[in-house]
């Protein structure tokens, strides 16, 4: 198959997934730079856990025979929140990061619901966060299994390694995002483990997690406000 475009709105099951680092700056950021920083300085003034780190953006992604392959430069958070709050248009670029699908023993979905302050605050979606500096491999690769397995253990204290982890990876790409996933089952009961997860993110010294949901069904998935990209996942998930 030549090269393909990612298809929107829909699950990605692939055995293959290359991300790898493009040292190409991103024109966004560097034609915005002055109008970068001052919105940062606006948007940290309202939020002051903000925290001008660097993340890794999708500035391009296609399929092929192999499987999905992806580019992603790493960025300042500031021009990614630029772009995220729509200061700017790059219609190429993606919001990219690794999510966790959790199933209990009974195969109910755990999810989590961000705390104030947070970048999704409110919001219900699957443990994960950005990809940053720490995901990047010698040779310029990304190591999207370890930058999931880091992010679930920080937000939930849950060790990858002792989850019953899916073949392959699921892929979505909706509106403006990239969820990078990988569903895992663990063998505790659905209440054991939302409390094992509550621990864990009690844990957290950044608070990052206001609740544990246990998503039994789609009745239960209807009354929450689950982020598009997840509320795909967990619904298919559930189905």
């Amino acid at each position: 198959m030549p090269r393909q475009p990612l298809p929107s709105n829909q699950i990605i099951r692939t055995g293959s997934l290359r991300l790898s680092v493009t040292e190409a700056r991103w024109p966004l950021a560097v034609e915005n730079a002055a109008d970068i920083h001052n919105h940062f300085d606006r948007r940290k003034a309202a939020n002051p856990s903000f925290y001008d780190g660097q993340v890794f953006v999708v500035r391009d992604i296609w399929c092929e025979d192999a499987g999905i392959v992806a580019s992603l430069s790493l960025e300042r958070f500031s021009s990614f929140l630029y772009w995220r709050d729509g200061q700017a248009r790059d219609d190429a670029t993606l919001d990219g990061f690794g999510s966790a699908l959790v199933q209990s023993a009974e195969g109910h979905v755990l999810a989590i619901k961000a705390s104030p302050g947070m970048l999704n605050a409110g919001r219900v979606y699957l443990p994960g966060g950005f990809i940053d500096a720490r995901d990047a491999r010698t040779g310029g690769t990304i190591d999207i299994d370890a930058s999931i397995a880091r992010e679930l253990a920080e937000e939930t204290g849950l060790d990858a390694r002792l989850l019953n982890r899916r073949p392959g990876y699921l892929v979505v790409h909706h509106g403006r995002h990239c969820c990078f996933c990988i569903a895992y089952r663990a063998t505790l009961a659905a209440e054991e483990l939302r409390r094992e997860m509550l621990a864990g993110a009690a844990r957290d010294t950044e608070r990052e997690v206001a609740d544990v949901i246990v998503i039994r069904d789609m009745d239960d998935l209807s009354q929450h406000s689950v982020i598009d990209h997840a509320r795909l996942l967990i619904a298919n998930a559930l189905s």
